[in-house]
């Protein structure tokens, strides 16, 4: 670090704007900076972290920035620990159908799975069925629609047997 400006480490790179690396973070609050290691490689957005953490979204990029390896690092390892565990929570869930703790097996699968999908970037596959349910009035109409059809069929069916 090449400079000091208003007691904050900059980057050596010569900005019109100086670059903040977050080192100041890490020497005056380590458990602030450690915990916004961890809610980044947890996928928690910069505007939650600036909140809970009660710092700037600067610092939350500078710390981001420094930090990329370990954040990638812790993701890859949580991705790996909910893997086993959706896993896990599956083969539960099959030796327990029918049994009372499967509610409670398939709820920790499901959080599993969803961490798991969070983390590598995929969203969970949303099947959505909308079903149109007829008014009263539309359910009539069919009705006689139908009981016409009925009544064409019996005379067809009584002109074949008269023929």
């Amino acid at each position: 670090m090449s400079e000091l400006n208003n007691g904050q480490a900059l980057s050596p790179m010569q900005h019109t704007r100086p670059r903040y690396t977050g080192e100041l973070l890490l020497r005056t609050r380590p458990k602030v900076h450690r915990q916004i290691v961890r809610l980044l490689s947890e996928g928690v957005s910069a505007n939650q972290i600036c909140k809970l953490c009660h710092v700037t979204r600067e610092t939350v990029r500078a710390v981001e920035r420094r930090e990329a390896a370990e954040i990638s690092a812790r993701k890859k390892s949580i991705v790996g620990i909910l893997s086993n565990v959706a896993e896990l929570g599956a083969a539960r869930m099959e030796e327990t159908i029918g049994k009372a703790s499967l509610r409670d097996a398939a709820i920790g699968t499901g959080i599993a799975v969803d961490k798991m999908l969070a983390l590598t970037g995929q969203t969970p596959t949303v099947q959505i069925a909308n079903i149109w349910m007829p008014s009263e009035a539309e359910r009539e109409e069919r009705r006689a629609i139908d009981a016409k059809l009925d009544a064409i069929a019996r005379r067809l069916a009584e002109a074949q047997e008269g023929a």
